[in-house]
Parts: structure tokens; C-alpha cells; sequence
């Protein structure tokens, strides 16, 4: 196996992949919160040239195709599902950024023109200010927008989509159940 990182997850049965207060069917079923964070991290601590594949050590449970192909199934479900969401985030973070840079040009315009319209009061002097700050604040909302929340999703976005294309095997164990 050249090229991969093997990331190990051990359960006592399918289930404990999936959150328990979600009951919906397991190929529509979000993940446990701790299991995709731990996946998230491994994600981010490995050389993005390496692939990578879950295995699942399942401690209590034989050996039962239905059950693994849906609990693959589920979870390639589940990271689309982030991804789609991600992607949404996207979109509303770039709108956000133009929103700041159209709003932030207006209020610059304004602070810049208004003097040449009316007559240098200190009011006038006031409110031209604080069209300037106010623009130059839209701005820097937008290179924050842009250069910080872009880079967070785009980041999470090539990792959930790893994550999607991962490979995901069951190894069993022969342990008993300690009662």
C-alpha cells in the first residue's frame, strides 16, 4: 500500500461511527462529532500526497457486507453532504466580500466628495470622517473576508473532499464482549 496513510479507528459495532441523536437511516446519518473531528486532524497532520484509508477495527460484530457497504455508503453520503454545505459557505463568503467591497468603495466616494458639495462646517468635516473610516473598515471586512474565511473553507473543502475519496475498510476482532 505505497502512497497511503492508514488512519485507525476502533468501535464496538457500526453504529458508534454514527451520532446518536440522529436518527435518521444510517445513509443519511451524520457522523459522531468526535470521530469526524479526529478524522478532520488526521487529515490535516498528513502530507496532502498521501492518500489515505479509514479502517475500522469493529471489536463486537462479525463479519456483514450489507452492514459495511452501508456504513460506506453513509459516510461518503455524509462528507458530500459537508462538502455541498462548504460549497454554500463558499458562495456566501464571496458575496460577503463584494458586498464589503462595493459598500466600502461607496463610503470612501462619499467621505472623499462631500466637501466639494457643501460648506466646510466642522459637521461636514465630521461626517466626510466618518464616511472614511466607515469605508476603510468595509474594506478591511473585505480583505479579511477574503483572505481569512476564503482560505478556512477552501482548506476544509480539499479536506472533507479527501476524506470523500478515502478508502474505508472493517477489520474484525476476535475480542469478547466484556459484560
Amino acid at each position: 500500500i505505497e502512497n497511503r496513510f492508514i488512519i485507525t479507528v476502533q468501535l464496538e459495532d457500526y453504529r458508534d461511527a454514527y451520532s446518536e441523536w440522529d436518527f435518521s437511516p444510517f445513509l443519511n446519518r451524520d457522523l459522531d462529532d468526535d470521530l469526524t473531528e479526529y478524522l478532520l486532524e488526521c487529515s490535516y497532520e498528513i502530507d496532502h500526497k498521501f492518500n489515505l484509508m479509514i479502517e475500522f477495527h469493529i471489536l463486537y460484530q462479525q463479519y456483514d457486507y450489507k452492514r459495511e457497504e452501508r456504513t460506506r455508503r453513509g459516510m461518503v453520503n455524509y462528507f458530500a453532504y459537508q462538502l455541498k454545505k462548504l460549497k454554500n459557505r463558499k458562495v456566501r463568503v464571496f458575496k460577503n466580500t463584494v458586498q464589503f467591497l462595493i459598500f466600502g468603495s461607496i463610503l470612501l466616494l462619499l467621505g472623499g466628495n462631500i466637501r466639494s458639495y457643501f460648506d466646510n462646517t466642522i459637521w461636514l468635516t465630521l461626517i466626510s470622517e466618518g464616511f472614511y473610516i466607515g469605508g476603510w473598515v468595509m474594506l478591511w471586512e473585505m480583505f479579511s473576508h477574503w483572505f481569512f474565511d476564503m482560505s478556512k473553507v477552501n482548506s476544509e473543502i480539499k479536506h472533507f473532499k479527501r476524506l470523500k475519496e478515502s478508502e474505508i475498510t472493517f477489520v474484525y476482532e476476535k475480542h469478547k464482549r466484556v459484560k
